[in-house]
């Protein structure tokens, strides 16, 4: 079992029983720093049309490289129907509500991530963290993730 330095137990593997079915209420997508990496900038940019450059200076913050928030609190990408980039989101935002971690030879656990009071998504276990990560297009990208310490707490 790994723990995460912000107390959360990474006790699910891709067998687990997992089911999330989002309702696109989008209280998940406020307050959060991402931090996309260059492969994530550059499908942001590619959905947007635009170079990675205009992305990072139209929508991530300098100082740390996150994605800019509203004055709200909302991601910059949030508009009336929801997110503006979801085919291209960046991982952390196709695992929620799962946290992920991957230690240094290999192992990888999820963690169930605390949901915001306001989410209306169904949780269950209908499914598998697997059968989650394929319909959310995350297990490709999960596969590749770069191995954190097992301290870790987030997907990088």
């Amino acid at each position: 079992m790994i723990f995460g330095q912000d107390g959360l137990c990474f006790n699910l593997e891709r067998s687990s029983p997992f089911f999330f079915k989002c309702q696109r209420c989008r209280a998940c997508c406020n307050n959060k720093r991402i931090a996309p990496d260059a492969g994530e900038i550059a499908r942001m940019a590619e959905r947007l049309g635009i170079p990675s450059d205009d992305l990072r200076a139209r929508f991530l913050d300098p100082a740390d490289g996150t994605i800019r928030l509203k004055p709200d609190g909302d991601c910059v990408f949030l508009d009336g129907s929801g997110c503006g980039i979801h085919p291209a989101r960046p991982l952390v935002c196709r695992l929620f509500p799962l946290g992920f971690v991957r230690s240094g030879d290999g192992r990888e656990r999820f963690s169930l991530m605390p949901l915001h009071p306001d989410c209306v998504g169904y949780l269950g276990e209908d499914g598998t963290v697997a059968s989650y990560l394929a319909s959310e297009g995350a297990a490709p990208e999960a596969d590749e993730t770069d191995p954190v310490p097992d301290r870790g707490g987030g997907h990088r």
